[in-house]
């Protein structure tokens, strides 16, 4: 359990996904949220 913490925090935060053109996860659901980055 303490392993997967840090795990999903870089997937979500850090990683950029080529699916979402190059933004985190994290960046896209703050983008359809209206507080785009």
């Amino acid at each position: 359990a303490k392993a997967i913490k840090p795990w999903t925090d870089s997937y979500n935060l850090d990683r950029p996904h080529s699916g979402i053109k190059g933004l985190t996860p994290w960046q896209r659901v703050n983008n359809l949220l209206g507080n785009d980055t």
